[in-house]
């Protein structure tokens, strides 16, 4: 197998892992999953940056793929967010407030 070959399967399994570890987390509390991945995003921004130590290419693979799967997962978390907003203001109108019904007058 080609290193080539090897980085992406490690990519790809690292991808997948933290997904599906997200995508559980979000399933249980979405709120609270959206805050826990900005924050982490953020440390793992700072990691990817900090490579004196030479963690070489495995390790930067391991830290792109956790990325990119976090970034995944808070961008459906905000267009699902989005989505339940929109939904809400059709059902109550622009200003927050439920459709006018008839009186039984």
């Amino acid at each position: 197998m080609s290193v080539t070959n090897y980085l992406e399967r490690h990519y790809d399994s690292t991808f997948e892992s933290v997904y599906e570890a997200l995508a559980e987390m979000a399933r249980r509390n979405p709120k609270k999953a959206q805050h826990h991945i900005g924050q982490v995003l953020k440390s793992l921004y700072v990691l990817e940056g900090n490579d004196w130590s030479g963690r070489g290419i495995v390790g930067d693979t391991s830290i792109a793929a956790s990325i990119a799967a976090h970034e995944c997962m808070l961008a459906e978390l905000a267009a699902r967010g989005r989505a339940k907003r929109s939904r809400s203001e059709r059902n109550t109108g622009k200003a927050g407030t439920a459709w006018p019904t008839r009186s039984a007058a």
